[in-house]
């Protein structure tokens, strides 16, 4: 039976690395003057796209609005026609 410590650390660590970012993952930073803003207050402004290598951010590509951010870091996927 495991100890209670044991059982802590585990949920612990869990918990660590489901909030942590994973290589891969994409964010788009607005490229704007001033401290960062919600992505829909300035959908028009260009952005940086980054992916996480699980060290750095990484600069993918700058693109010149959110539509097109948004386009990169979800592609759409094969499947069948929407209705």
């Amino acid at each position: 039976m495991a100890s209670w410590s044991d059982d802590v650390g585990r949920r612990w660590g869990r918990r660590l690395l489901a909030r942590t970012y994973q290589p891969g993952r994409m964010r788009a930073v607005t490229l704007r003057d001033g401290p960062p803003r919600a992505a829909h207050l300035d959908p028009q402004l260009p952005r940086a796209v980054l992916r996480w290598t699980g060290v750095k951010w990484e600069l993918v590509k700058v693109v010149p609005d959110l539509a097109a951010a948004q386009r990169l870091m979800r592609p759409r996927k094969a499947g069948p026609e929407p209705w």
